[in-house]
């Protein structure tokens, strides 16, 4: 057999290099040569006496949707790794899509929070050897997404670029393709949620269902409060009586109850725009602020965004897959930027 048939063989066999983004609400697989094989929440759902797992992903946020006293739970907090086997059991689920025939090994270049430690690093690693990868190489999520956003990273001008998910606010200036100041905050979307629930639970006694409070901040944003007063049917369980129910919560309840985190992401980015050295000051007030992930999506942060640090701020395009995207186009010239070295 010709070394060009046994290239080519391996190629039909071996697993193809993924890119990565595990993230806390939700993970993005993509495989180079196949596209986006996983884009599904990070959700494991297990029995409540044996704690076999029942279901991964899609499937158990679908079971918890219908059935929203079952036990479930995402391995990941505030963007990294919480559960190193439940991480790694979730990952080799998604993963078993991306394999065709062959057993050979397989690698991935993974998204990590710009400041994530050794230990946080050392999970994920972990997290992956379980799932079965071979080699795994990280790539900071802001520069990922400021690629995948459309950004022309290699420009000699400096970009700014925020990204606001489920469990990390990350932002990062780049010039001339490196990450020139970097600082993330272990608060975002999912605090907002959790702030609802929170709210509802003090107010009504009532506990929420799950995707209850995202949707409430979904359909009102954080736009700042009107005079008028409106009201959401939402579900929930009574904590007196075990029930569940149904109840009316108003705009300002949601509004009051996400006002304080807003403002603590706010004053975060704000203070690290303040603390730019004064050349990249200077380029970051020409180009702006680049808004991305589910931050990008919310009603009125941008808005408020512009309005707290004085820079234009653009919604990027596709800002939910931006991570992925961008890893993706990493990925395929991977060989010659030299990441799987690092």
């Amino acid at each position: 057999m010709s070394l060009l048939t046994l290239s080519s063989l391996r190629k039909m066999v071996a697993p193809p290099d993924l890119a990565i983004d595990l993230g806390t609400a939700n993970t993005r697989l993509y495989a180079r040569g196949r596209g986006l094989l996983v884009d599904e929440p990070s959700l494991i759902k297990f029995e409540p006496v044996t704690k076999a797992v029942e279901a991964y992903g899609l499937t158990a946020a679908k079971l918890a949707s219908v059935d929203p006293q079952s036990f479930y739970f995402s391995p990941l907090h505030a963007g990294v790794v919480t559960d190193i086997e439940a991480a790694g059991a979730l990952l080799k689920s998604f993963l078993a899509r991306s394999r065709k025939l062959g057993v050979m090994s397989q690698r991935a270049l993974a998204c990590v929070p710009s400041d994530i430690c050794a230990i946080e690093r050392e999970a994920l690693i972990e997290a992956a050897q379980y799932a079965g990868l071979d080699e795994i190489a990280t790539v900071p999520k802001p520069l990922a997404a400021a690629i995948g956003a459309g950004l022309e990273v290699a420009s000699p001008y400096a970009q700014l670029i925020v990204e606001v998910g489920a469990g990390v606010t990350d932002m990062a200036v780049i010039r001339a393709g490196e990450l020139l100041q970097a600082a993330a905050l272990r608060v975002a979307c999912g605090d907002l949620h959790r702030a609802v629930s929170q709210n509802v639970a003090t107010r009504y006694g009532v506990l929420l269902f799950p995707k209850e409070a995202e949707r409430l901040t979904q359909e009102l944003g954080i736009v700042k409060q009107s005079d008028d007063e409106r009201g959401f049917i939402v579900t929930g369980t009574d904590l007196l009586s075990g029930r569940s129910v149904c109840l009316c919560v108003t705009n300002f309840d949601v509004l009051c109850a996400v006002e304080g985190v807003v403002e603590n992401i706010l004053e975060f980015i704000c203070a690290f725009v303040e603390k730019l050295d004064p050349d990249l000051s200077c380029e970051v007030i020409e180009s702006g602020i680049y808004l991305t992930v589910g931050g990008a999506l919310l009603k009125g942060f941008a808005e408020r965004l512009s309005l707290a640090t004085q820079l234009d701020v653009t919604i990027a395009y596709d800002p939910l897959r931006a991570v992925i995207n961008g890893a993706c186009e990493m990925l395929q010239v991977s060989e010659l930027t030299g990441v799987w070295s690092n």
